[in-house]
């Protein structure tokens, strides 16, 4: 039986190696690696969505939120399409703009992100039009300008960066696609902060790394790259 890299599908070779984990960096004796040198580390193999979001973002350097949503997305417990990916726009963006010494965010705060879209169920993009990866918009928003439900132009702002990120992502044509929810709330919510004056960060270019995934709307989509 052949096994498959979950980043790059390259094809799995046994091999007695110490090499980083391709999620959170550790390093750890590797049994079986794909030619890219691809390996998960035991913990990150069978961690759940909340869990390698944290241990990616504890550990990358990139400052390229697109890059570090595509890794989190690699990981085998996201599917296609689900809930968990509701959870990785506010971490990525995050994460990336810290790393680029544009903002400064706590760790713990990474948590506070997961805990505020957590529970958004699958599906609401149809059943009630609040996609989840588009309230990670609102949420990086919110733990940046420090808001609450007592501010004034911070919430206003907050309310702003989903509603955009929803709008943006409604005049995108098909059915969903939950890869293409991320892009385009995480390219949603940086240029909204640029226009602002509240950070200054030159977005980067990007692909989706994920087009021969069942469902894929291809040329339908802005971000597919043949």
């Amino acid at each position: 039986m052949k096994y498959y890299c979950s980043i790059c599908k390259g094809e799995l070779k046994e091999q007695s190696a110490k090499l980083p984990c391709s999620f959170c960096n550790k390093e750890e004796e590797a049994d079986w690696v794909c030619s890219n040198n691809h390996f998960q580390c035991e913990v990150c193999r069978v961690a759940e969505p909340a869990e390698i979001i944290l241990r990616v973002t504890n550990s990358n350097l990139s400052t390229n939120p697109f890059v570090i949503a595509n890794l989190i997305m690699h990981h085998p417990t996201f599917r296609n399409h689900g809930a968990e990916h509701h959870l990785i726009v506010a971490p990525a963006v995050l994460t990336a703009l810290n790393n680029a010494s544009v903002i400064s965010v706590p760790k713990n705060r990474i948590k506070t992100a997961l805990k505020r879209t957590l529970e958004i169920p699958y599906g609401t993009c149809g059943s009630r039009g609040d996609c989840g990866a588009s309230v990670g918009a609102g949420v990086a928003t919110s733990i940046i300008t420090r808001a609450t439900y007592r501010s004034d132009k911070e919430r206003s702002l907050v309310l702003k960066a989903t509603g955009l990120a929803l709008i943006d992502l409604a005049e995108k044509p098909g059915p969903r696609c939950c890869k293409q929810s991320v892009y385009s709330a995480i390219e949603s919510v940086l240029k909204l902060l640029n226009s602002k004056g509240i950070i200054s960060y030159s977005i980067p270019n990007f692909k989706c790394e994920f087009k021969d995934m069942d469902g894929c709307k291809k040329e339908l989509c802005s971000y597919y790259a043949i």
